[in-house]
């Protein structure tokens, strides 16, 4: 990876694509908190909000990501943010369920034109250390916009209302596209303006490889249960928490600060490896699940502790993932292969309101649990990969 002093971020570029970095991802995130309330005003459950954004923002990676080489990281970005600036600001106008449905879809799109790009910009340029600590807080700004934007819904959106809330997140995205506009473009090598579908032939190639199906496949399930966890403890344990004086915001506050666990996975990494990390991740998170199960309106102890394991295990395993899948994959087809990734893992995101639905039909205890199992068989899969793993 080459190193572009002349062009690298100043500070203040940097801090705000992490600024922006979670004024994205919340997007996602926002509404989960607010699903009763939009339900009744708009008509529209959780399929029809988060579902559709979700897995317009995982094909979006797909696309931007690749489109990133041949164009340029800046100009995707620009574009991107501008897109995604003008969609939000005519989303929080949109009354009519199938407008919002439709709104969402295009501002899901428009979203994944950042995380992959910007950390792909964030990489390229600077010092060692800088490039080393910008992806560590892209990272930590990424994962903690799961529960940060759930925050923002419950301590915002759901006082001024879902549409006046998204215009503020605007005003992040005019912003940080200003920084970049008065950042001096890259020049790109000639072999990054050829190819662009070329790059799609390694598809069926990645999904074969039997070591990165083993980072693969617990992506799939990892925010998958991370989403359908919140839904189903709001449904059968909101009223049970609001008694014990334990609100949504509280709830989500508690679990917060384990969102901070990329900024040691790295160094942790370096020490031990990726396997044996992104293992113990999974783990922690299959444990979180598993202590959860246990709580109950009588024992909400439980639930709270098991909350803060479910979170800090996601916070190791993702970035673990990252990893394990950079590790696993030739110079090559390396860009393909993380964009595959992040569009495993937020499909897995988008069917988790499908999972909490399905799930209403059994006892909280007893969806939680099989959520422990299935996380549980991830961290043995990820653990048994093929000793030709450069891992």
């Amino acid at each position: 990876m080459n190193t572009l002093p002349s062009s690298a971020p100043s500070l203040t570029l940097r801090v705000l694509l992490v600024c922006c970095a979670l004024a994205v991802v919340s997007l996602l995130y926002l509404p989960l908190p607010l699903l009763t309330q939009l339900s009744a005003q708009h008509g529209i459950g959780a399929t029809g909000l988060l579902s559709s954004f979700g897995v317009a923002y995982a094909c979006g990676f797909l696309v931007f990501g690749p489109l990133s080489d041949r164009l340029g990281r800046r100009t995707v970005l620009l574009g991107g943010l501008l897109a995604l600036a003008i969609i939000t600001a005519l989303l929080a106008s949109v009354t009519t369920p199938a407008l919002l449905v439709a709104g969402r879809i295009l501002q899901g799109f428009a979203a994944a034109s950042f995380p992959p790009v910007a950390i792909a910009f964030i990489a390229e340029h600077g010092s060692t250390r800088q490039r080393a600590w910008g992806v560590a807080w892209m990272s930590t700004a990424f994962l903690s916009a799961g529960l940060l934007g759930q925050i923002y819904g419950v301590a915002i959106a759901s006082r001024i209302g879902f549409g006046n809330a998204l215009l503020p997140l605007c005003a992040v995205y005019l912003v940080a596209a200003a920084a970049l506009w008065r950042q001096p473009p890259v020049p790109r090598s000639a072999t990054a303006l050829h190819g662009f579908l070329g790059g799609y032939r390694t598809l069926g190639t990645l999904l074969a490889d039997r070591v990165l199906r083993r980072a693969y496949v617990p992506a799939l399930f990892l925010l998958m249960s991370f989403v359908a966890y919140y839904i189903s403890v709001d449904r059968e344990l909101g009223a049970s928490l609001a008694a014990a004086g334990i609100s949504p915001l509280a709830l989500r506050a508690l679990a917060a600060p384990a969102f901070l666990a990329p900024l040691a996975v790295a160094l942790l990494i370096t020490r031990w490896g990726t396997r044996p990390i992104l293992c113990g991740g999974l783990t922690l998170t299959a444990l979180g699940l598993a202590v959860s199960a246990g709580g109950s309106s009588d024992a909400l102890d439980l639930l709270l502790g098991g909350s803060v394991l479910l979170v800090a295990g996601i916070g190791v395993s993702v970035p673990a993932l990252i990893a394990q899948v950079a590790s696993a994959s030739d110079d090559g087809r390396r860009g393909m292969a993380v964009a595959l990734y992040t569009f495993v893992l937020f499909i897995g995101a988008s069917l988790g309101p499908a999972v909490a639905t399905w799930g209403a039909a059994l006892p909280l205890s007893a969806l939680l649990s099989l959520m422990a199992l299935v996380l549980g068989s991830c961290a043995v899969y990820a653990g048994t990969a093929p000793a030709t793993a450069r891992n």
